[in-house]
């Protein structure tokens, strides 16, 4: 994946009901039944094609919306970032083609296959990603692989997918970056996933709003005797956890998110 975002994942129909076999879904010799994966969904790309580039892994963040066999997500629900071996500390750049890291994604679901197109656009034109997918029979989880070609002055690249589905992260939050700052947090999330945070700093308590697209949240507001805050976080989904095995010394697990703090501080926000 070089330094190209990767990503997003999809699936062909692998021979689609053939003479009212068992891939029919119930539908009498039809189309198979699409699998249900509309929601929130973190997706990691991994490179083959090009696994010794300083950033050779991608995160899709994304709210895929789906409507009978067609899934779509757009600019203001896909986000991708790379980033190299060293964790989600060592980002990479943003949109390959300029502008924000923001994406649009159209699939189609058969059965239990996704076929996908994932496209950023910016002021130097457009990198496109294709891919295939094959989706769990419980539609939590994805696993398949993606191409790109070369574009805006990225390399051709190809490689792996391997995605879950995100739950709600409603919860009570122990958070502590490297300053040695603690922040107990409280997340709200609401069906349009718009987040609320409330917690306490040095006695005083606050509120904080954002949203979630993905595993990828924003919180921001004031802190009293911090200020202004913005306070980006990663979802650590299992594809994410052996990539980011420990922040700060602390081991990480599924359901904790990495958060960046005040003054480029770093975090590990686990949910209690």
């Amino acid at each position: 994946m070089k330094q190209t975002f990767l990503t997003l994942v999809a699936l062909v129909c692998f021979g689609c009901g053939c003479g009212g076999g068992s891939n029919d879904g119930g539908n009498g010799g039809g189309s198979p039944t699409p699998a249900a994966i509309a929601g929130k969904w973190e997706i990691i790309s991994s490179s083959t094609q090009n696994p010794g580039a300083s950033n050779p892994y991608a995160a899709i963040e994304t709210n895929l919306t789906q409507t009978g066999t067609s899934v779509f997500a757009g600019d203001q629900a896909t986000g991708v970032i790379s980033f190299g071996a060293q964790g989600l500390g060592a980002l990479g750049p943003l949109n390959p083609c300029g502008g924000l890291p923001q994406a649009t994604i159209n699939g189609t679901v058969s059965g239990q296959n996704l076929s996908f197109t994932l496209t950023e656009s910016g002021p130097g034109g457009s990198y496109t990603v294709t891919g295939t997918a094959t989706i769990s029979s419980d539609a939590q989880t994805i696993l398949g692989s993606y191409t790109a070609p070369a574009a805006c002055g990225s390399v051709a690249d190809a490689g792996t997918l391997s995605g879950s589905l995100v739950p709600w992260v409603s919860g009570t939050y122990a958070t502590t970056f490297d300053t040695g700052l603690a922040l107990p947090l409280m997340l709200t999330e609401d069906s349009a996933h718009d987040l609320t945070a409330t917690g306490s700093y040095q006695g005083s308590g606050f509120t904080l709003g954002g949203a979630i697209v993905g595993g990828f949240l924003t919180l921001s507001g004031n802190i009293p005797g911090l200020g202004g805050v913005i306070l980006p976080a990663y979802y650590l989904n299992p594809p994410l956890v052996p990539l980011v095995p420990a922040v700060n010394g602390i081991s990480t697990q599924t359901g904790d998110f990495v958060i960046f703090g005040p003054g480029d501080s770093i975090g590990l926000a686990i949910k209690q």
